[in-house]
């Protein structure tokens, strides 16, 4: 308990909670559309509705949660968030028919998109705005690590007992989102909620202001680009990339995301420490000098011959890609915050949230014709062109802050 009687809550629960939940993310990560497909009859259509379905969801909800969050304080809307979440892998565990698999993923799409575009204010009521970025990277390591452990989890459960498997990961899916609702409700009990004057001071109109307020406008096309551009090609673009230019087998690519997810849990500590250092725009500036020569490797993998000599390429570009997650994890959204009007930050945090979804939507579709369309040497240009737009933007970010800091 502080001295106004307000208990301090734990950092090590609430990553416990959030080592359970992405754990069972994890377990599932890489037998949704196997299971829908081959175990539950699926035809192809429904299976790719349900990953649609699961998009819209959170796309529609995120605006909501911003709001209702502004009105009831973060911490509700997010305990409500893993309950949606519970429901969607509780439903395909049940292993009903399609409409019950198509309404599943309309409670997992609506429950990510409400918890995201509250986890920034929520970190903040809990801990401050000083440990934001310290619990962003806290989370960035422990979700490399839990997300590769459950992967593996649910791949042995799945060889292990087949059509079972399958449900009982869904099944440990969902309980693992209800174990972290629980942990939150816990961390939350005694914490102080937003204050009641600004709640009421905001409208719904709120939703719309970070997208015609032209000094935050450009954080969110900072944010489009990095997901873009970065983020939302890991899982969907980059293993067709290895596979069709660097000619790995799965395994060489299962290696190479390896290799990512291994540099975050190893590298973020200590990258955390730089950016406490070197500040927010300029980790971000580093994370996409990062990136950029990120391609230089992935070109190589390419342009190498053997193998091996191809897979090793390849994880340089995974080890130097992740350097640059580690950098962006705890300096993009200290850097919303910082941008974010005052008594706006939920409206402003859920818009992030609303174009990070927008971007791992678009990745796939524009990224992926270009790779095939237009050839490697295209597509490592097109790369190039975006992150190169990105340290524009934050130029101009720069600049717009420093003109608001003088007057």
């Amino acid at each position: 308990m502080n001295s106004s009687g307000t208990r301090v809550p734990s950092p090590r629960l609430y990553l416990a909670g959030w080592t359970t939940t992405t754990l069972g993310t994890g377990i599932v990560f890489p037998l949704t559309a196997v299971y829908l497909r081959d175990q539950l009859g699926l035809p192809v259509g429904s299976v790719s509705l349900y990953f649609v379905l699961f998009a819209i969801a959170g796309l529609v909800a995120n605006p909501f949660a911003g709001l209702l969050s502004v009105r009831f304080g973060p911490g509700p809307i997010a305990v409500a968030a893993t309950a949606f979440q519970t429901i969607g892998p509780l439903l395909l565990a049940a292993h009903g028919p399609d409409a019950l698999s198509l309404t599943a993923s309309v409670f997992s799409g609506a429950g990510t998109g409400i918890f995201y575009a509250v986890l920034t204010p929520l970190l903040i009521q809990l801990f401050g705005e000083a440990k934001l970025g310290r619990m962003l990277a806290a989370q960035n390591a422990v979700s490399a690590a839990s997300v590769g452990a459950g992967a593996v989890i649910g791949g042995l459960l799945v060889e292990a007992l087949g059509e079972a498997g399958y449900r009982l990961s869904f099944l440990a899916n969902g309980i693992s989102f209800l174990a972290f609702g629980l942990v939150l409700a816990a961390v939350l009990r005694g914490v102080a909620a937003p204050s009641a004057e600004v709640s009421r001071s905001i409208s719904p109109a709120s939703v719309l202001a970070p997208f015609v307020d032209r000094r935050f406008l450009v954080i969110l096309v900072l944010q489009g680009a990095l997901v873009l551009f970065g983020f939302g090609q890991v899982e969907s673009v980059m293993p067709i990339v290895l596979r069709d230019s660097a000619q790995l087998q799965v395994i060489g690519i299962s290696v190479v995301l390896a290799v990512n997810s291994l540099s975050i849990i190893v590298l973020q500590a200590p990258v955390l420490r730089l950016v406490e250092r070197i500040g927010h725009v300029r980790s971000l500036r580093a994370a996409l000098g990062c990136w950029a020569l990120s391609l230089v490797a992935l070109w190589l993998s390419a342009a190498v011959s053997g193998p091996v000599v191809a897979v090793v390429a390849a994880a340089g570009w995974a080890l130097l890609f992740a350097l640059g997650e580690c950098f962006i994890a705890p300096s993009m959204q200290p850097l919303v915050v910082a941008t974010a009007p005052p008594g706006r930050l939920a409206s402003y945090t859920a818009s992030t949230s609303l174009v990070h979804s927008l971007g791992n939507l678009a990745a796939p579709a524009l990224f992926l014709p270009v790779f095939t369309g237009l050839g490697f040497g295209a597509y490592l240009g097109f790369q190039l062109a975006g992150y190169l737009m990105a340290v524009l933007v934050l130029l101009i970010s720069a600049g717009a802050r420093a003109s608001a800091s003088v007057r």
